[in-house]
């Protein structure tokens, strides 16, 4: 089996066992029993559990953002409303194939280990600084008006996290359509609450 193939088979049973049995409870003996491998192939890889968790949640938060800056645009032929309900539907859909990680990091990893929540942080930042660079290029492109960069930018993020921790990692809805999510919250940050008079009706 190539070297990748192997990485990626622990990094999958480690998923499925962090996300059955918390951080604090998996050790990496549960971890090679679930991935059907020796113990010496397991430390080619990873120094501890620890290493492989933080590997798990460094690349989810990376898939992410990367998937989050398809909302700038590059020159296609998709509207700023596209862009950014593509860019949360596939945020969403991470989220939940993520789901039990991302609890397992946000009820244990995060509080307990200064390494795990750098990486938070990082997120973070990262992504309040693309949401500043969304609205931007949205003013400079005459499809945003004029608002608090720093205060709006923040607004989004909460808004794009409060909605999947709520309803999708806290498992609120017995069934998720991360479209139709997506499309709500778009339609909210861009239209907002107020019914718009049509200019024949004015």
């Amino acid at each position: 089996m190539a070297r990748d193939d192997v990485k990626a088979r622990i990094l999958q049973a480690s998923k499925v066992v962090f996300s059955r049995q918390g951080y604090k409870a998996t050790t990496v003996a549960d971890i090679l029993a679930e991935a059907e491998i020796a113990r010496g192939t397991f430390y080619r890889y990873f120094t501890n559990k620890r290493h492989a968790f933080y590997e798990l949640v460094s690349e989810l938060f990376k898939g992410i953002y990367e998937t989050s800056k398809c909302m700038l645009p590059t020159g296609g032929n998709l509207t700023l409303s596209n862009r950014i309900e593509d860019s949360f539907t596939q945020s969403y859909r991470l989220f939940v194939e993520n789901r039990g990680v991302l609890l397992t990091y946000l009820r244990e990893g995060l509080v307990s280990d200064p390494g795990l929540y750098a990486l938070w942080d990082d997120f973070d930042r990262k992504m309040t600084a693309l949401f500043a660079e969304v609205l931007e290029r949205g003013l400079e492109s005459g499809e945003f008006r004029e608002v608090d960069n720093d205060l709006v930018s923040r607004a989004m993020l909460m808004l794009f996290l409060q909605v999947p921790y709520r309803d999708i990692m806290m498992g609120q809805r017995a069934e998720i359509d991360v479209e139709a999510m997506a499309g709500q919250m778009v339609s909210f940050v861009l239209d907002g609450l107020t019914r718009r008079e049509s200019p024949a009706s004015v």
